[in-house]
């Protein structure tokens, strides 16, 4: 046991004398809001035992009930709104960066931290702050870990629909409109935390990311995997930097001197929050990943040593065995507990209520209209029209034949990290084009699943006469005693307990049991397909036969849990089955539940073909699902691999649904739903017209169809290269450039970055440099150039401008140096002026292992994409 020192002296007195001036009475000096904030950090500092500090570095920071600090959990997601039932879900952060618009981005995360202000001020904090094992709940707090500005450097990533893309520049532009709007602009107050994440050089693969050693050039290291935290940190002023699982130079990243002390802390100047990834500290000593340091103590000690405030996770209460071996000091811990707490006196968590700035927020600006619309406009601008032979826009009152599985899935356009938009916000783009167009005759034609080669049919409606499987829910783990709540399930199961969701009202986040029941008359003879995936004890059984039993795991991996392989039962026509599942939590961790049973069978390619042949077109809606894609997932099917994907062209089934399409000879459009490039090559001659969706949030469906019907003029441009195949893409786990995105890449893409199309015309005349050469130390130079509108609609132009070293090889073949989107009228012309700083000219410098402007000439390329045939070249020099 460790005794602290409480001789306050004389800095301490006067501390004291003050902590009770302006007639205010407070029990401890921290307490009171006159003082500076580092007067109330060093008061409280002295105050914490050794554990008290170690249970505030970890997410889960525990209570300190003597010195009333409640507890608190570090850990809540925003990636494209606050994750939580019923919030705004924005789309996601790859579709933002699709719109190249900086001025919105900043609007929608200004909306986003309101809602997570409104959430605060709404949650019940006796609850929330109360002294629990693992400290506050998850996911209501006000630090916010996004956002993601990984470099989408491959396209089999299955997380880099998190990112904004493959370009340093615009990753760093837009990530540093989601800080500004999320930590806001109160002189006294922030108004949340920001997170930029994963520090550093860290895109996949997925299944490898706790245990694989990234391996990077000097120049890979500043030029692109750094660039963009460079800005975030020291322009920005990001509160938080979460360091990655992977390892780098042989150290991992949350215990690496070179990223997180040398540079991040010494270079940069950097002295907020270090946070690690989920189990990042666990990485260090687990066999099988890592395995860099023996135990957990000294693991733990050593990220503490080189900056990693705050652990997700529980190695740091080995923190107390570090401390006892001589590993680590208690003044060690001391610095990450000033920063710790800094920050929670910052956020305004220790003030009264009539102090903050936004005590007006409430439920009414939790998904209101208005944030509702913004997210409708955001999808709208984030739509890519890639490809299009005249066949759109489409007349409203047309035969239109819409098929495929992404086009009644409203919870695809949601992609990953996402809250749950409210049932009046939630339209699928089946429904959203029967709404668009009430005089169209519209039928829809699922076909095919996304990737499964079987046609998956609910029957969960089958049960208990069409209301499915009927839940009753129990306040202990025995079923026992009255039902505290029940409900119905008629679609897949899919519920969890994170944050204040809950399994229903009234149902403990643990401690809880449930029966689901139902019973059905087959109306095929067959198979009978179960899905079921759960944390948590599960037994079924059809008929009264168990088929199923699974205790709970205790040390599955997170969002694993219990994976019962999907399989099946026979059923016959005409009888009847009863199925019981029953479902008990332990009081440690989160629950959830995935089930369903469906039907299997092959889709009927010629048969969909023949119903849709009689159409005027057909709108093929396809693409991917962040079931599919994301952060390590157990998908196992042919083409992906732990949440990566390991082919990057369609899949097989969606190319069958296709050339079934184009041979009705009947003009097809393809609607790609994904987060991520698709490789459309060998598919290319089969549609005609192009759509890039996204997963664009809760106002995809309506975005969608205005997009297709002419009420919205798409202007989306892409923030990925789209490679014609897999074959022009490196080996995955290569963390070198060399011929990866647009800036490196010598191949010809299918689609290339910042190209997009438009339902009219625009060109550009010649630009206006304010200077043709510069000093390397005064780099300033505006380049206006006029675009004019020469089709017959309104619409958006993304200006781009990107910069090619001429006298260095080392250099990019060309990277986006600045970026407008404009609205221009049919027939009009403006002057589009964008201001190129010194960061332009930046390129990785041996001699100060840093980036600096060179000297040498350079090209200043204007125009509409990263396409050669797409820009206009000026001579430029630094001197």
């Amino acid at each position: 046991m460790f005794k602290l020192t409480k001789n306050l002296g004389i800095v301490a007195a006067s501390i004291l004398l003050l902590a009770s001036c302006g007639g205010n009475s407070y029990e401890y000096p921290f307490q009171n809001p006159k003082l500076s904030i580092d007067e109330r950090v060093e008061d409280l500092l002295s105050r914490l035992t050794p554990e008290d500090k170690i249970g505030l570095m970890m997410n889960g920071s525990t209570s300190v009930d003597n010195l009333g600090i409640p507890a608190y959990n570090w850990w809540s997601e925003a990636c494209h709104g606050i994750c939580a039932p019923g919030a705004t879900v924005y789309p996601q952060a790859i579709a933002l960066a699709a719109t190249f618009d900086a001025d919105q981005q900043l609007a929608i995360y200004e909306t986003v931290s309101d809602e997570a202000r409104a959430r605060w001020n709404t949650t019940d904090h006796e609850q929330f702050g109360k002294t629990t094992a693992t400290g506050g709940i998850w996911n209501q707090g006000l630090s916010f870990w996004c956002p993601n500005i990984n470099i989408f450097r491959d396209p089999r990533w299955g997380r880099g629909q998190e990112t904004n893309g493959e370009d340093p520049f615009l990753s760093a532009v837009m990530g540093s409109q989601v800080v500004k709007g999320m930590q806001g602009n109160d002189p006294k107050y922030l108004k949340t935390h920001a997170c930029a994440k994963h520090y550093a050089v860290h895109s996949g693969p997925e299944k490898d990311r706790h245990r694989y050693d990234a391996v990077v050039s000097m120049r890979d290291l500043w030029d692109t995997y750094l660039s963009a935290f460079k800005v975030l940190v020291k322009d920005a002023k990001v509160q938080e930097v979460m360091c990655a699982y992977n390892r780098y130079e042989g150290e991992p990243c949350c215990g690496s001197g070179r990223l997180l002390t040398d540079i991040l802390r010494d270079k940069w100047g950097y002295d907020d929050l270090i946070v690690s990834d989920c189990g990042a500290i666990n990485n260090f000593y687990t066999k099988g990943q890592h395995e860099t340091h023996p135990d957990a103590a000294t693991a733990s000690a050593d990220a503490v040593l080189v900056g990693t405030d705050i652990e997700c996770g529980t190695s740091y209460t080995h923190l107390v065995e570090s401390l006892e071996k001589g590993l680590i000091k208690e003044t060690d811990l001391d610095v990450s507990v000033r920063r710790i707490l800094r920050a929670r006196f910052e956020l305004g968590m220790h003030d009264p209520k009539s102090m903050d700035p936004w005590a007006n927020l409430g439920a009414d600006d939790i998904s209101s209209e208005a944030h509702h619309q913004l997210a409708i406009k955001a999808a709208r601008e984030s739509i890519v029209l890639l490809k299009n032979n005249g066949t759109l826009p489409l007349a409203k009152n047309l035969k239109i034949a819409v098929v495929g599985p992404n086009a009644d899935d409203a919870s695809m356009q949601n992609g990953n990290y996402s809250g749950t938009p409210t049932a009046e916000h939630t339209l699928s783009i089946i429904d959203a084009i029967r709404k668009a167009a009430p005089g169209a005759q519209i039928t829809f034609d699922k076909v095919c699943e996304l990737v499964d080669p079987y046609l998956t049919i609910n029957r969960l409606t089958s049960l208990n006469e069409g209301k499915g499987l009927h839940a009753e829910y129990f306040n202990n783990q025995k079923f026992e005693g009255a039902a505290v709540a029940s409900a119905d399930y008629a679609e897949a199961i899919s519920l969890r307990t994170m944050g204040d969701y809950r399994f229903a009202e009234g149902v403990n986040a643990t401690d809880f049991s449930a029966k689901y029941t139902g019973s059905f008359t087959a109306d095929y003879t067959g198979d009978m397909f179960y899905l079921l995936n759960a944390q948590g004890a599960v037994v079924l059984k059809v008929n009264g036969k168990e088929i199923v039993n699974a205790a709970e795991n205790p040390n599955a991996r997170r969002g694993r849990g219990n994976q019962v392989p999907t399989t099946k039962f026979p059923v016959v026509k005409g009888q009847t089955y009863n199925v019981e599942l029953t479902y008990s939590k332990s009081n440690e961790g989160n629950a959830f539940i995935n089930f369903n049973l469906c039907e299997r069978r092959l889709p009927d390619y010629q048969a969909a073909a023949a119903k849709a042949k009689d159409a005027d077109v057909i709108v093929v809606v396809g693409g991917l699902s962040a079931r599919l894609e994301g952060e390590e997932m157990p998908v196992n099917f042919d083409g992906f691999d732990g949440g990566d994907r390991t082919r990057i062209e369609l899949p097989a089934t969606q190319k069958q649904l296709l050339a079934a399409m184009d041979a009705t000879g009947k003009p097809v459009v393809f609607v790609n739903c994904s987060g991520s490039a698709i490789a459309f090559a060998d598919v290319e001659n089969q549609y005609d017209a192009l759509i890039q969706a996204w997963y664009g949030g809760e106002g995809a469906g309506i975005a969608l169809a205005d997009v297709l019907f002419g009420d919205y003029n798409p202007a989306g441009r892409l923030p990925v290269t789209f490679y014609a195949s897999t074959d022009q893409l490196p080996d995955f786990y290569d963390y070198s450039m060399n011929e990866r995105t647009y800036r490196y890449f010598t191949g010809k893409p299918l689609y290339a970055f910042g190209y997009g199309l438009s339902y009219t015309t625009f060109s550009y005349g010649d630009a206006k440099l304010s200077k043709t050469s510069v000093k390397a130390d005064a780099v300033d130079v505006d380049v206006t150039v006029p675009v004019s509108n020469t089709g017959s609609r309104d619409g958006d132009e993304v200006v781009q401008i990107y910069i090619k070293a001429l006298n260095n090889p080392d250099a990019p073949i060309k990277s986006l140096e600045g970026f407008k989107r404009v609205n221009i009228k049919a027939g009009a012309t403006t002057d589009v002026t964008i201001k190129l700083s010194a960061g332009a000219f930046e390129f990785y410098d041996e001699a100060i292992d840093e980036l600096s402007v060179k000297a040498g000439k350079y090209q200043i390329l204007v125009g509409s994409s990263s396409n050669d045939s797409d820009l206009k070249a000026y001579d430029f020099e630094v001197i």
